[in-house]
């Protein structure tokens, strides 16, 4: 599973500077897996209709160079492994050709059961567009 997000940084997301502040780059590759997962037609709204979710586990970030109030960039994502129950989906937050930051989030798969979460096999039929 691939996917690509185009996206603009608002004056919001930065500094007294003008340069992005630090957690955004965290919230875009948030957002990038599910406009990703939307793409594949499971969109985190169908995912909670079915009383399932894909939290994060685990996530990194590494800065190469600052985005500033103005800067068009994507964010490149793919799924680079997929166990019994989470997956690992690489990130690299680009400006034109300018690597600006890379990074990874791991995602469990979980369904709710009453009033509890629990992290469950991933589906076949899931783990295959995870793995396309």
């Amino acid at each position: 599973m691939r996917g690509v997000w185009d996206c603009k940084v608002r004056f919001a997301e930065t500094d007294a500077a003008g340069i992005v502040y630090y957690p955004n780059f965290y919230k875009w590759m948030d957002q990038a897996t599910h406009e990703m997962f939307e793409a594949y037609r499971l969109s985190t709204r169908k995912l909670l209709s079915e009383n399932r979710g894909i939290p994060l586990v685990e996530t990194h970030c590494r800065f190469k160079h600052p985005l500033k109030f103005g800067d068009r960039f994507r964010v490149e994502s793919k799924v680079t492994e997929v166990r019994d129950k989470v997956f690992t989906i690489e990130h690299r937050i680009c400006k034109g050709d300018i690597l600006a930051a890379e990074g990874y989030e791991i995602r469990a798969w979980i369904e709710r059961f009453g009033d509890k979460l629990k992290a469950v096999s991933i589906p076949e039929d899931v783990r295959k567009l995870l793995t396309e």
